[in-house]
C-alpha cells in the first residue's frame, strides 16, 4: 500500500492531499451505498484525452441516477487541471469521483444537499506488449449483467459488484477477466471495457439497448472510416457468435484496443491465431488518439 500512496496525488473537494492520510466522511453515501458516479482518463505528454466525452458521459450518469450535482463543470476541469499539475506526471491516469455527499443512513437520496468529489492521479498503468501481440484470455461469466431497469450499465457509478462478481469468477477459473450476458442471453460487455467481433469484413460490438456502457474507446472505433473495407457496427451478439468469430478484441480508455487469445464459455472454448484485422483496427484508433493529442485543449 505504501507504493500506492507514495505515486497517487490526491484532491478531495479542492483539496490537495497526501494521499495515505486522504479520508472522506464515512457518512458518505458513496461509501456507504455505492451511490456515485466516476470517470477514468488518461494523460499523454501532458494532454488529457477525449476529456469533452467524459465530461458529458459523467453528467450523462448523473442524470440517469437522479443525481444533483452541485459543482459547476468549469470548475470541476480546473480542480482535474490543478491536481494533474500537483502531480507532476507527463503520462497519467485519473479518476474524478463525484458522490450524492454525506447524509443520515438512509437511501432516501434526497436527504444530501452537497456533493463531495475525489480526484485522484497516478501514473498511466502500462500492459505488457505481450498482451497486445497474443492477446487476453476471457471467461464468458455465468453472473448476469444488471439489467437496464435495475441499475442502467450505462450509468458509470460507484456500485461495481456485478462486474466485481463476474471477474472474481475469472479469477478462480484461471483467466484474466470476464464477459458478460444479460438476462435474454445476449452479449453485452466485460468487466471493465467493451468488445468486439470480427466476422469475415464486420466488425461488431454489442447494442447498447442490450444493456451495457456506452465506452468512449468504443464509440471512437464505430466511427473509424480508414480501415479500408472493414465496417464497424453494432449488433445483436450471442454466445454462438464467439464460435462464429474469426477474431475478437476489446476496447476501453486504458487499454485501447486489445487482441482477445481465448475465451472459455459453457460451450466449451474458442481461440484464436490470428489478430490481423484487430491490428488494423488499433493502428486506425492510435492514429485518430495522435490526430486528437496535436489538436488538444486541455493541457497542464
Amino acid at each position: 500500500m505504501k507504493d500506492i500512496y507514495s505515486k497517487t496525488t490526491v484532491n478531495i473537494n479542492g483539496e490537495i492531499l497526501d494521499a495515505e492520510n486522504a479520508k472522506i466522511s464515512i457518512f458518505d453515501r458513496g461509501f456507504l451505498f455505492g451511490d456515485s458516479i466516476y470517470e477514468v482518463s488518461y494523460t499523454t505528454k501532458r494532454n488529457i484525452l477525449f476529456y469533452e466525452e467524459h465530461m458529458d458521459r459523467l453528467f450523462n450518469s448523473a442524470k440517469l441516477l437522479n443525481m444533483n450535482i452541485f459543482i459547476d463543470r468549469d470548475k470541476l476541469t480546473q480542480e482535474i487541471l490543478k491536481t494533474l499539475k500537483a502531480s507532476n506526471l507527463d503520462d497519467g491516469y485519473f479518476r474524478l469521483i463525484i458522490t450524492r455527499g454525506e447524509s443520515e443512513i438512509s437511501l432516501n437520496p434526497n436527504l444530501s444537499t452537497h456533493n463531495n468529489f475525489v480526484i485522484m492521479v497516478k501514473p498511466r498503468p502500462s500492459y505488457s506488449n505481450e498482451l497486445y501481440i497474443k492477446g487476453i484470455d476471457l471467461l464468458l461469466s455465468n453472473v448476469i449483467r444488471n439489467p437496464k431497469n435495475a441499475t442502467d450499465p450505462n450509468a458509470k457509478s460507484g456500485n461495481y459488484l456485478n462486474n466485481v462478481m463476474a471477474i472474481a469468477e475469472a479469477k478462480k477459473k484461471g483467466y484474466s477477466d470476464a464477459i458478460m450476458v444479460n438476462g435474454n442471453g445476449q452479449l453485452t460487455e466485460g468487466t471493465t471495457f467493451n468488445f468486439w467481433i470480427i466476422k469475415g469484413n464486420q466488425v461488431l460490438t454489442p447494442m447498447s439497448d442490450n444493456g451495457l456502457l456506452m465506452g468512449i474507446t468504443r464509440h471512437k472505433v464505430l466511427e473509424l472510416k480508414n480501415i479500408d473495407d472493414l465496417e464497424m457496427k453494432e449488433a445483436e451478439l450471442f454466445p454462438k457468435d464467439i464460435f462464429e468469430a474469426d477474431e475478437m478484441f476489446i476496447t476501453s480508455s486504458t487499454r485501447g484496443v486489445m487482441p482477445i487469445s481465448k475465451i472459455l464459455t459453457n460451450d466449451g472454448l474458442k481461440e484464436f491465431q490470428s489478430f490481423e484485422k484487430t491490428n488494423r483496427v488499433a493502428n486506425a484508433y492510435g492514429q485518430l488518439v495522435e490526430n486528437y493529442l496535436a489538436e488538444s485543449k486541455y493541457k497542464y
